[in-house]
């Protein structure tokens, strides 16, 4: 079964989220992303960062000794587990890692201890990150009636100008009934992938903590990479292609990482 989670409640203050920004981004601008990292590590609790069990921490050096490329001189900032919520809206645990080039979404094995796949993303071909909270969709059935729970969370996207896995049911309906309906077709020229805090459901500032340590991290890597995308608070649109399957499929954990 999946490893049990570290969290530690920690700063939700906009003064503590600033001075995580100005301790990742002083040394970015440096280009030393050694010191990134040891702000990320979080060795002394001084941020309450996101700290991960044994298991875990196994599991992100294992996927950063694969998925790094050998002879380049991408420097690894961090690794955490996330909920990585795919084009049904259905929610996937994933170990996410973060260098000063790409991100990488990992499918991990904890029984077996394999990676089973990776999806890297070049941090350059990233357009924006948002984060903060989720509104439900009002043009859905499924999000009023989980409005509540919708509403509740948080996270973060990273929009990208190209589709990071496959087509949602919703873009695809919506793009054969626009011209019926005389609307606009969905958008080709953005896409994005929604990830949480792991495990954090039950109690929710896990996630805003979580949220602003990616929001923090990713304005450091942007600066690493010279990449220079916004990173900006936003209050997203949230929908669930899965209609009323996807929800009760998150709601049973189905997701979470089990033997096959």
């Amino acid at each position: 079964a999946s490893p049990p989670l570290v969290f530690i409640k920690g700063f939700g203050r906009m003064e503590d989220f600033a001075m995580l920004v100005h301790k990742l981004t002083e040394p970015a601008k440096r280009g030393d992303a050694a010191t990134v990292r040891e702000v990320l590590k979080d060795a002394k609790r001084m941020h309450f960062l996101w700290q991960p069990s044994p298991a875990q921490q196994e599991a992100i050096d294992k996927c950063v000794e694969s998925c790094l490329p050998q002879g380049e001189s991408e420097q690894f900032l961090k690794g955490w587990s996330v909920t990585s919520v795919n084009e049904w809206g259905v929610d996937q645990e994933r170990l996410f890692l973060l260098t000063d080039r790409r991100c990488y979404r990992v499918k991990f094995d904890y029984d077996s201890k394999q990676i089973n796949s990776t999806k890297p993303l070049p941090l350059t071909d990233v357009v924006r990150v948002e984060y903060g909270s989720f509104r439900a969709a009002k043009a859905s059935l499924t999000t009023w009636v989980w409005k509540k729970e919708i509403e509740q969370q948080q996270g973060f996207r990273v929009v990208t100008r190209e589709l990071d896995g496959n087509r949602s049911i919703n873009a695809a309906a919506r793009e054969q009934m626009a011209p019926v309906l005389g609307i606009d077709p969905p958008r080709t020229d953005e896409f994005f992938r929604e990830y949480r805090a792991f495990g954090a459901e039950e109690e929710p500032w896990r996630e805003e903590v979580f949220a602003q340590e990616l929001a923090a991290s990713f304005m450091a890597a942007s600066i690493l990479s010279g990449a220079s995308f916004d990173v900006r608070p936003a209050e997203m649109d949230k929908e669930v292609p899965g209609g009323v399957f996807s929800m009760f499929y998150n709601s049973l954990n189905l997701g979470k990482y089990a033997k096959p």
